[in-house]
């Protein structure tokens, strides 16, 4: 595992907020995502944000490192992590057309 990893670990074990909060911050975090995206498209309403694709990576950031913190409450080990990420890309690579 990476220091970066690591480190996400660390925070993510340490966070105070239940499982169920987690969740809803998730949810916060995907919107925001959402509206960054929007913005950075300048979509219509939208625009006076000017955000930019930056943002919008920094927000999605975000939903991984909740994402993360949500697995980790729920005691997914590094191995189990793995496993899961290459099954699950594996699954996408094989559904999509060549």
């Amino acid at each position: 595992m990476t220091t970066i990893q690591n480190q996400i670990k660390a925070a993510a074990l340490k966070e105070p907020k239940t499982v169920e909060q987690q969740f809803l911050k998730l949810s916060e975090e995907v919107g925001e995502a959402a509206q960054a995206y929007l913005a950075a498209m300048k979509v219509s309403g939208n625009d006076y944000k000017q955000l930019t694709k930056v943002d919008v990576q920094e927000e999605l950031v975000d939903v991984l490192l909740v994402t993360y913190a949500i697995l980790y409450k729920l005691d997914i080990s590094d191995e189990a992590l793995n496993a899961l990420l290459t099954q699950k890309v594996t699954k996408w690579l094989s559904h999509q057309k060549h």
